[in-house]
């Protein structure tokens, strides 16, 4: 299947799954109802149509992938269509930007107008290794930290002595609205948590929280969910220094503040 966008009348996302018969491409609509951005982890694709000296002038790609978003369990998926440019053909190991359906992330549109060709990053290298400026940095950039599958329904369930509503407000900055404060703790240690739709994990960190008021400090556990296994790496080392909203009268309610992470 291809996905392509098409024109709505309601200003809901529409894709449309475009098969070839007999030399034409004929289109069902497939409507995406709660599109959000998320990312397709190319595992294996279909070779370069010319690496043979065969001129091909509409190739079909197969991509086999995995298809992550923020507060979705990461899915499996298969792309199969003709609408891939040649110039951006995948490879195994790239990650292509996608609108997916949040009800249903079997339904995507890889965004190709956001994926640079091999030259142009390979010229974005070039200059930042030159140290003329930095490489662009990405229109869709990779969520800093993970929402569980669980935050997306209205549960009663406390995690970092926060319900998930919570959770998504003191993430977005409104942390003072909970009573919730500014500080800094340091990772005294880690140990993963079992099941979990995160790519990097969940993971309960142990540490060392700096009292807000100048007091004495306190030892507390805060969970975390990440996006990628390198980002969990560089959290959860003994020693890192974490930004943290706590809540003084209630030790137990701990979040890491991700606007504040490095």
């Amino acid at each position: 299947m291809a996905f392509e966008a098409a024109p709505s009348h309601d200003g809901a996302v529409f894709v449309c799954d475009h098969t070839r018969k007999n030399e034409s491409a004929q289109v069902r609509p497939m409507r995406i109802t709660n599109p959000v951005d998320g990312w397709l982890q190319v595992e294996s694709c279909s070779p370069f149509p010319d690496v043979a000296g065969e001129t091909v002038l509409l190739p079909r790609c197969v991509i086999d992938g995995v298809i992550t978003a923020e507060r979705l369990a990461a899915t499996a998926v298969q792309h199969s269509g003709y609408d891939v440019p040649k110039p951006k053909w995948p490879r195994p190991g790239m990650m292509l930007p996608v609108t997916v359906d949040r009800a249903d992330p079997r339904r995507f549109r890889i965004e190709w107008d956001q994926v640079p060709t091999g030259r142009e990053a390979a010229e974005q290298l070039a200059e930042h290794l030159r140290g003329n400026g930095q490489p662009d940095a990405p229109r869709r950039p990779f969520p800093r930290i993970w929402r569980e599958v669980e935050h997306a329904a209205a549960s009663p369930a406390l995690v970092n002595g926060l319900t998930p509503q919570q959770t998504e407000i003191a993430l977005a900055g409104a942390g003072a609205a909970l009573g919730l404060v500014q500080t800094t703790a340091t990772v005294l240690s880690a140990h993963e948590v079992r099941p979990s739709s995160a790519p990097g994990g969940t993971w309960d960190i142990a540490v060392a929280v700096n009292d807000p008021n100048g007091a004495a400090g306190w030892d507390a556990v805060t969970r975390m969910s990440f996006s990628s296994a390198s980002r969990r790496e560089s959290r959860t080392a003994p020693g890192v220094e974490l930004p943290v909203l706590v809540d003084p009268d209630n030790r137990k309610r701990i979040i890491v503040d991700v606007a504040r992470l490095a």
